[in-house]
């Protein structure tokens, strides 16, 4: 005999109608999510990531959801007989590199987008170079004897077509976004996922960027997951970081937040991307697990 049907949660119609009216309240106010890191890892986080953007689409709340492939990306390397290559904490893009990590984005983003649509959203794929939304230049570091760093075909947003995420007529839309872009020759760049996420959020004017990862949020105590900070400003963040409270692969997402608000979005969240619903949370209380950054 099969195993019986797991039952319902039970919700009342009073609950029900005010999760509705929440939510609703976001209507026109873009919000952009960046999937990533071991989030991406997890079948269950993604797949209560997915049904949380899919909630919020269908409630009218107009979403791109921007993602990267670290993981995969090192897997596919490894078959194909190529070793990655760090520089400066990025990934060392030869031509080499660029055809797998384009491959493997393209890969991933056709599956989540298969996923979405399955779920009943209309979702929007950028695939074609031709149409891609983000216009980038490749990214020239400088090295502590000031010569430039070279790093490949590692790039940076240049502009955001932001044109091309308004929502049709008929209805919210929803674009699933990888973490590329597109150079003045009509060539790809690999881009950092948390870099494209806060310029798209910019570019949108977004109400929230919304960074899904693998910890809690800004902790004061890295090896107590009850000292977490709920709420920061840009200020503070950059006083923690001085004080070596945020090190090590925080800083970087907690740069990504000021780099959103600094190109124009209302706050910056650091959410725990494994925690079943996290992002849902975030529009269903006033108060939610994770870190919130505002200017």
């Amino acid at each position: 005999m099969g195993r019986p049907p797991m039952a319902e949660p039970r919700l009342s119609a009073e609950a029900f109608a005010a999760a509705v009216k929440r939510i609703t309240e976001y209507r026109a106010r873009p919000v952009v999510v960046k999937l990533g890191g071991s989030a991406m890892e997890d079948p269950v986080a993604t797949d209560s990531c997915l049904r949380s953007v899919a909630t919020l689409n269908a409630l009218g709340v107009p979403l791109v959801l921007v993602h990267g492939g670290g993981k995969p990306i090192d897997r596919a390397m490894a078959e194909a007989g190529l070793t990655p290559k760090k520089v400066a904490g990025r990934r060392y893009t030869d031509d080499a590199t660029l055809a797998i990590v384009v491959r493997v984005l393209h890969e991933i983003n056709r599956d989540l987008v298969a996923r979405l649509c399955a779920l009943g959203i209309q979702t929007f794929e950028y695939c074609d170079a031709k149409y891609f939304p983000l216009s980038g230049d490749p990214l020239v570091l400088t090295g502590s004897d000031a010569q430039p760093i070279d790093l490949g075909r590692v790039g940076m947003v240049r502009y955001v077509h932001a044109e091309l995420f308004r929502a049709p007529e008929h209805g919210p839309s929803l674009v699933v976004l990888p973490s590329l872009a597109v150079d003045g020759e009509g060539g790809w760049l690999n881009v950092n996922a948390d870099t494209a996420a806060s310029a798209v959020a910019g570019a949108l004017k977004a109400d929230k960027a919304i960074f899904l990862t693998d910890t809690p949020g800004v902790l004061r105590d890295r090896a107590n997951p009850a000292s977490l900070i709920p709420s920061l400003t840009e200020r503070e963040a950059r006083d923690l970081i001085a004080a070596g409270v945020i090190d090590g692969g925080m800083v970087p997402k907690v740069e990504a937040c000021f780099e959103a608000l600094e190109a124009g979005a209302d706050a910056a969240l650091i959410l725990d991307g494994r925690a079943p619903y996290s992002l849902l949370d975030v529009f269903l209380h006033d108060t939610f697990k994770g870190t919130a950054i505002r200017r």
